[in-house]
């Protein structure tokens, strides 16, 4: 199978060199540190005993087309990683999209048709260390939804076994997958768990863990959580655990040492996920008439802290970030 993976961060370093091993990759890209390191020397990952060898480029054009096209980029570039996957698949072809968040199934859709997008959740994790460096930080199941069948296009009366094909080549490369046929639950279940930690994290320049080091973090996170579970509720949405705030006392335990993504891109100076997450939250609250005063609050700190960035501390902030993460290997 030929497959263009969509980004250079962390978890398009990880499903590319995972899935080296048993396909032919592309990483397509814009950031030009990481798609010149990894065409000269492939991907590390921490403990792995050898690089893995990915063919990288910045345009998709430079690319063979694709039976898989991987959405592996931050929320808000998802216009354009769309442009990319509707340029990079073949007519037959499928996009998949793992991105954190809410509303990127929808826009893919729109780019590559609703017949050949498809939706997951993962519970990998990655951090980067460097271009075309990583840690892995979890290894738990990616979880892909199949298409509804009446949705899918009148010649594709077999759509869903495409889903199961996708994530048979995903077991083969290591990365536990299972499909699934409430992809809605799953993808709200990890935006409650993403709303009620990593933005603390990024405010409070912390690692997951320590939200649980004092009752007034814990009441946060709880709060976030209960709010955006009221969205769901209201929405028809089940989600796929009895009870979030233990379930986001859970996750911030068994990440503890993790820093989450929205702390490495306000300690990256870069932009955040906070308006697919909270800021969804937020917008679904508002047409539902449902109260989210805390995801509220949470969303405007991190806007906030964005508009605040300033390009003299972008350099010295990153380098902080991977003197961090030196120190904690």
């Amino acid at each position: 199978m030929q497959i263009s993976i969509i980004g250079t961060g962390a978890m398009a370093t990880l499903f590319a060199a995972r899935l080296s091993d048993v396909a032919d990759v592309s990483m397509i890209g814009s950031w030009a540190d990481a798609i010149e390191t990894i065409k000269q020397h492939g991907i590390t990952i921490d403990g792995d005993s050898c690089c893995h060898s990915v063919h990288t480029t910045y345009h998709p054009d430079d690319a063979p087309a694709a039976d898989l096209a991987l959405v592996l980029t931050k929320a808000y570039k998802t216009i354009k990683a769309s442009e990319v996957a509707a340029k990079t698949i073949k007519p037959d072809g499928l996009a998949l999209t793992l991105q954190n968040g809410l509303g990127n199934i929808e826009i893919l859709a729109e780019y590559v048709r609703r017949d050949r997008a498809l939706q997951g959740v993962t519970m990998q994790g990655a951090t980067l260390l460097g271009p075309g460096r990583i840690r892995t930080s979890g290894r738990g199941a990616t979880h892909l939804g199949y298409v509804p069948i009446e949705l899918a296009a009148p010649r594709d009366f077999a759509v869903s076994h495409r889903a199961y094909e996708v994530s048979a080549l995903f077991n083969s490369a290591g990365l536990k997958s299972h499909v699934t046929a409430d992809i809605d639950g799953l993808v709200w279940g990890k935006m409650i768990i993403n709303a009620a930690i990593n933005p603390l994290t990024a405010i409070l320049r912390v690692p997951n863990g320590a939200l649980l080091e004092s009752e007034e973090t814990i009441g946060l996170m709880r709060a976030a959580a209960l709010e955006a579970t009221a969205v769901a509720q209201a929405k028809g949405i089940t989600l796929p655990f009895p009870d979030p705030v233990e379930r986001v006392k859970q996750v911030a335990t068994m990440t503890a040492t993790n820093h989450s993504s929205m702390l490495q891109d306000v300690l990256g100076k870069r932009p955040t996920e906070i308006d697919a997450i909270n800021g969804k939250i937020v917008e679904q609250g508002q047409t539902l008439s449902i109260p989210t005063p805390v995801n509220t609050l949470l969303t405007s700190l991190m806007r906030a802290i964005e508009k605040n960035y300033s390009v003299e501390d972008a350099q010295s902030a990153e380098k902080e970030l991977q003197r961090q993460l030196r120190a904690a290997r």
